[in-house]
């Protein structure tokens, strides 16, 4: 059954991608619940993103940035290390996004209801590689 749910969680996630590539902001809503939540990497979206409306104003500036930008073929996602951690009505799933520069690093916790799993919250970052960014040791308890 869990390999089942898992396979599930793929498809769901494949979907909500496919939706995002299409830009198709009705496509986008069906997978969030409406209470979910978002953290954004983008400046404009600092804060928490509560509830589907918030989430989906988000994505309605990226795709109007985007078509501004008349790419060639649209808007291409591809995904790599993705981890689907199953704990019965609700998964974790982690990934990154295939992107040039920076690591593009997403989290999303999925609950499972009458209509499948939908996304309750997204953590999205980019994890910067600044070569100032220096970790000191951590001290050893004695």
């Amino acid at each position: 059954m869990e390999a089942e749910a898992t396979a599930e969680i793929h498809r769901t996630l494949n979907s909500f991608l496919h939706a995002v590539e299409s830009m198709d902001l009705d496509r986008i809503a069906a997978f969030f619940e409406e209470d979910a939540q978002m953290f954004s990497p983008m400046p404009a979206y600092a804060k928490r993103l509560d509830g589907r409306s918030a989430i989906l104003e988000q994505f309605g500036s990226i795709i109007n940035f985007i078509k501004s930008q008349n790419l060639p073929g649209g808007l291409k996602l591809e995904v790599e290390d993705v981890v689907v951690r199953d704990f019965g009505p609700v998964a974790l799933v982690t990934f990154h996004l295939r992107q040039p520069g920076p690591v593009h690093r997403r989290s999303f916790v999925m609950r499972r209801g009458p209509a499948g799993w939908r996304i309750a919250h997204i953590h999205a970052s980019i994890a910067s590689a600044a070569e100032s960014m220096v970790v000191p040791a951590r001290a050893t308890r004695d």
